[in-house]
């Protein structure tokens, strides 16, 4: 009897066993997928909802490329660290992943220069081209100056996305390098090969036949108000002539 009693307990200690271990599996499987899930907000920005971030150049030179330049953490991760970006098409860009808090097919990096060529020469004007999967970004305008307030930080150059057949898309990358005179002795030998970039996709503007802007709108309807107004107030006035007469 005892020895029945005994391996009823076993039997008992056994599936007691079992249900706890399962239910740890179970809670620990649970953990994981909420670390997992919070891992994965981790690498988008903290932002409200309807926020746009619209920096400045001169906020991208001095708030971000100078700190990774001197080695400083950003600010945010806004702007994205990542070398090679230059060599990509506008389509590779994962705009509405990593920049759904920025405007509409729109990026920021720090990124490095990559490789360069020289395209022209002879009668043609000489022109840097950086080549991608499918095409090419060509130079369009050079170190145009970036100041703040009258400190000159950095210059901009602006390229143009081509395709292989020489035609101009729509898409435009403005790439922004430091002035070397801003940055102490010891960080200078990591000015050259840093840059921040801004990608963009440029809006066709309008025409005068289609609708305008929704302000000059509005400005055109104050003024037939205003118009009408002012008819009226002259009927009134001829009105009043005519009855003293």
């Amino acid at each position: 009897m005892d020895l029945f009693r005994f391996l009823i307990l076993m039997l008992y200690a056994m599936v007691l066993n079992n249900v706890t271990a399962n239910t740890s599996n179970g809670n620990s499987g649970e953990q994981n997928k909420k670390r997992d899930v919070v891992i994965e907000l981790k690498n988008l920005p903290h932002v409200p909802p309807g926020f746009h971030f619209v920096p400045s150049y001169c906020l991208l030179i001095s708030d971000y490329l100078v700190k990774k330049i001197l080695g400083v953490p950003l600010a945010s991760d806004m702007v994205r660290v990542r070398d090679g970006i230059q060599q990509l098409d506008p389509q590779q860009h994962k705009f509405k992943e990593e920049f759904a808090h920025c405007q509409d097919n729109e990026a920021y990096y720090i990124t490095n220069k990559g490789q360069r060529k020289t395209a022209g020469g002879g009668e043609l004007e000489t022109s840097v081209i950086i080549e991608t999967t499918s095409g090419y970004w060509r130079e369009k305008k050079k170190d145009l100056p970036v100041y703040n307030g009258d400190d000159l930080i950095g210059h901009k150059t602006s390229y143009v996305f081509c395709s292989r057949e020489n035609d101009e898309t729509s898409w435009t990358m403005d790439a922004l390098a430091v002035n070397p005179e801003i940055i102490p002795v010891a960080a200078k030998n990591q000015i050259k090969d840093t840059i921040a970039c801004r990608i963009f996709r440029v809006k066709p503007s309008k025409t005068s036949e289609e609708s305008s802007n929704e302000y000059e709108d509005f400005e055109e309807e104050e003024e037939d108000l205003e118009m009408e107004e002012l008819e009226e107030e002259a009927e009134e006035q001829m009105g009043e002539v005519v009855d003293e007469n």
